[in-house]
């Protein structure tokens, strides 16, 4: 039985966080372990990873931090270098490469700006 103790409460999250990550990744190999998947499917999903990444940073760069709101401006720096460093990706296409950019150029917009 569990205390009233904070610290044990907090254990216990911890671990039933690790187990639900876990379970979550380790289940869909048991289950298609030894299976052959269409093509469609592993083409469906080649797109997971990007709709992911789209989800993760469209609000990060078109919203803004205090009020909440949507914030499409020259004012916003991150969509500034969110946008210059697509461009630049595209001609690169080295993921590297991209990153440094777009992490320099939003700390030069930051300093210069």
């Amino acid at each position: 039985m569990l205390s009233n103790s904070p610290l044990e409460y907090i254990y216990m999250v911890i671990i039933g966080m690790a187990a639900v990550t876990y379970f979550s990744r380790e289940l869909p190999f048991v289950i298609l372990k030894g299976k052959k998947l269409k093509p469609a499917i592993v083409e469906w999903m080649g797109y997971i990873p990007i709709a992911v990444l789209a989800a993760l940073l469209i609000p990060a760069l078109l919203i803004d931090n205090e009020s909440k709101k949507l914030f499409i401006s020259l004012d916003n720096l991150f969509l500034i270098s969110g946008i210059f460093t697509f461009l630049f990706g595209i001609l690169i296409k080295n993921l590297f490469a991209v990153i440094i950019f777009g992490v320099t150029l939003l700390a030069l917009l930051r300093y210069f700006v």
